[in-house]
């Protein structure tokens, strides 16, 4: 019934007309369905009726309906109802039963099926399954005992009314509730049970245990028919726990399924064998004969279905928790991670194969911190040591990246992460940790900073060659000035009575000379060579002051002036010397290509320092042609470029080697040209003792 209800939880408006045709199709078939198994239950019940009373022992047509609710849409139910009352108008016009009788008994049917029904859906959040131990509570609750409770109050007084029967209202009231609570209890988790997710799930039971299934059922039923049938009205009363085991069998290996399905047999068997006088519920009046039938099985069909949702309660969750564990083990695996655990109580440890494999422990070596961190560099041993001492004196997590010196001499990067565990008392009685293998990740960046050096060298050596006619004509001056300084030296040592301290004087501006040229050819060897990135403390107004130097030709080239505005007393930053050259060379040549159409009068370049908060800001100011309007950032994209021979690396370049150094870069546009801006971090000052 729940194959054929479910779809009808969606909204038809949505639907084609070939579904909903078929959807109405489904729901003619589970009224028909209802009609069939309600005649079919109520036939049945009849038949279990002990005479001279007018209640069944055990009534099925009310679980029928209470299932068939439960398990189809709340909007269909009427549908139910009507498919239900031709049965049961049918049946009990069969047994002779007077019309106002039949529909006062629909009646107080239809109220209790309504209560259990709408108390379960109610309260049982998604579709309705035996398989959890609040959901059998609840059924067992208000569907089983409730619902039965307050309808026998209805029944028993339509039974007064129609004066059917000869026993009296709190008589008929304890045989009705009795009868479908024991009804409740057998027949509705049996249907909603095996019905709930239609037969496909039959097709995934293996052979062994169809096997195993059909050798319970034959146990069982051989076990209750000697219990039944063949042992007389006098045997020991003990044997009645015979088919216990049979029952927690089948609880215990086929869940509430089987507990469902055993319980039904043993209630059909034990109501019948009494029916025709056999078995040990045989021995007294037929009202004592059913509430002792009843009370029987109500006592033990209610643990057993609570005992099979347990069980499959905690099948599922071993089962959920083992998958969760092998998608964590495979996710470590992927990721190259060690899960470890060191329990200081019980002296064991225990840690991942994939954790085995990284720090090369044997697969039955015992884990201990010792052991631990003797795999650890001998360098970066006390790093690790200080951290795992810090977490366990503040119980907060530990996090340290450090390097694995393997027996077989290969070193690894990893990133540990744990905590310490306590109990009740504050002590510490367990570390678990997590382990990131990060080697190939630290190759792999060490590679990209050698290639982005090797770019950055090469942008260098690019930007000294833009700048080759500018630095020699900065080169001749001083050789220019070193030449003519010799000559006329030579001049007076001609003479017959040179002046030494004319002489004295040459020499000094040919040394002047020499040393201005030194200088120029420094800073070019400087720029351009290949270094190692080594930061130490750099007054930025130096840099500046430096990069100015080298372009003093270029920008008096290009008839542009230059005004800065250097605060006085700037902090020192931590950087490269040659990466913030490099950083205001890009920035300085940009502004010149920006101002190469602009009139002589209006190439100027306005570069300013200052300190705001713990960073040092510089800026390059031009009067240019300012950046696209529509995204002025793009200029910081790879590969874009103004320039037709331009590769577009420059500016990329630029802001690697700001934010290497912790710091940001900018660009905005302003009132004729563009402003670029760079902030870095402001040295920390040394601690003296």
């Amino acid at each position: 019934m729940r194959a054929i209800a479910q779809p009808l939880s969606g909204g038809m408006s949505s639907r084609s007309e070939s579904e909903q045709g078929r959807l109405d199709y489904r729901v003619f078939f589970a009224a028909l369905l209802v009609f069939a198994a309600y005649y079919l239950g109520a036939k049945i019940g009849f038949a279990l009726t002990f005479r001279p009373h007018p209640v069944s022992v055990l009534w099925p047509p009310n679980s029928i309906l209470l299932a068939a609710l439960i398990l189809t849409p709340v909007r269909v139910w009427w549908l139910i109802l009507l498919a239900a009352f031709p049965a049961h108008l049918a049946a009990q016009l069969q047994s002779n039963v007077p019309l106002t009788m039949i529909l006062c008994w629909f009646i107080s049917n239809s109220c209790e099926a309504l209560i259990g029904a709408a108390c379960v859906r109610y309260l049982i959040d998604g579709p309705v399954r035996f398989n959890r131990l609040g959901n059998v509570g609840i059924f067992v609750f208000f569907a089983a005992f409730l619902a039965p409770f307050l309808s026998s109050f209805v029944d028993a007084a339509f039974v007064a009314i129609n004066h059917w029967g000869e026993d009296s209202y709190w008589q008929v009231w304890r045989i009705r509730l009795s009868s479908n609570i024991l009804a409740a209890l057998t027949l509705a988790p049996l249907i909603v049970t095996w019905f709930a997710d239609g037969i496909a799930w039959l097709g995934k039971i293996r052979r062994a245990r169809f096997l195993e299934a059909a050798l319970l059922i034959f146990a069982l039923l051989s076990v209750n028919t000697m219990v039944f049938y063949k042992l007389g009205s006098t045997a020991d009363s003990a044997l009645l726990y015979l088919p216990l085991p049979l029952l927690i069998w089948a609880a215990v290996r086929f869940g509430s399924r089987g507990a469902s399905a055993a319980i039904c047999v043993l209630t059909f068997l034990a109501i019948w064998s009494a029916r025709h006088g056999y078995g040990p519920f045989s021995t007294s009046s037929a009202e004592e004969n059913a509430l002792s039938i009843q009370m029987s099985l109500i006592m033990m069909s209610v643990p057993l279905l609570l005992l099979a949702a347990v069980i499959e309660e905690r099948s599922k969750g071993a089962l959920t928790l083992r998958e969760r564990e092998e998608r964590v083990s495979l996710a470590a695996e992927s990721a190259d991670l060690a899960f470890w655990t060191i329990d200081f109580e019980g002296g064991e440890g225990w840690m991942s194969e994939k954790g085995r494999a990284i720090f090369n422990f044997g697969s039955d070596e015992p884990l201990s911190r010792e052991l631990f961190l003797s795999r650890v560099h001998p360098e970066d041993r006390k790093i690790v040591d200080v951290a795992l001492e810090r977490a366990r004196a503040t119980s907060q997590t530990f996090e340290v990246e450090y390097r694995l010196l393997r027996p077989d001499g290969e070193t690894r990067w990893l990133i540990s992460r744990g905590r310490y565990l306590r109990n009740d008392q504050g002590e510490v009685t367990e570390l678990i940790g997590v382990a990131i293998d990060i080697t190939e990740q630290f190759k792999a960046n060490l590679q990209l900073r050698l290639q982005r050096e090797e770019m950055a060298h090469m942008s260098r050596v690019s930007s000294m060659g833009e700048l080759a006619a500018s630095l020699a004509h900065e080169l001749n001056q001083p050789l220019s000035a070193i030449a003519s300084n010799v000559a006329a030296g030579r001049r007076f040592l001609a003479q017959s009575s040179p002046e030494l301290k004319m002489f004295e004087e040459l020499l000094a501006d040919v040394a002047a000379d020499a040393r201005r040229a030194g200088d120029i050819i420094h800073g070019i060897h400087n720029f351009v060579r290949k270094s190692e990135g080594i930061r130490r403390p750099v007054d930025l107004n130096e840099i500046i002051r430096e990069v100015l130097r080298l372009l003093h030709s270029d920008l008096l080239g290009r008839a542009t002036s230059v005004e800065t505005r250097l605060a006085p007393t700037l902090p020192i930053v931590e950087a490269d010397p040659v990466n913030l050259q490099q950083v205001l060379l890009n920035l300085l040549m940009n502004s010149l290509e920006a101002m190469q159409p602009n009139p002589a009068a209006k190439r100027r370049i306005l570069i300013s320092t200052k300190c705001e908060a713990d960073s040092v800001v510089t800026s390059v100011r031009d009067y240019g042609g300012g950046l696209p309007k529509d995204n002025p950032d793009k200029i910081f994209a790879h590969f874009y470029s103004t320039k037709p021979d331009g590769m577009g690396m420059g500016l990329t370049i630029v802001r690697t080697i700001v934010e290497a150094h912790g710091g940001k870069l900018g660009a905005e546009n302003v009132d004729e040209g563009a402003r670029f801006f760079f902030s870095l971090p402001v040295a920390a000052k040394k601690e003296t003792g």
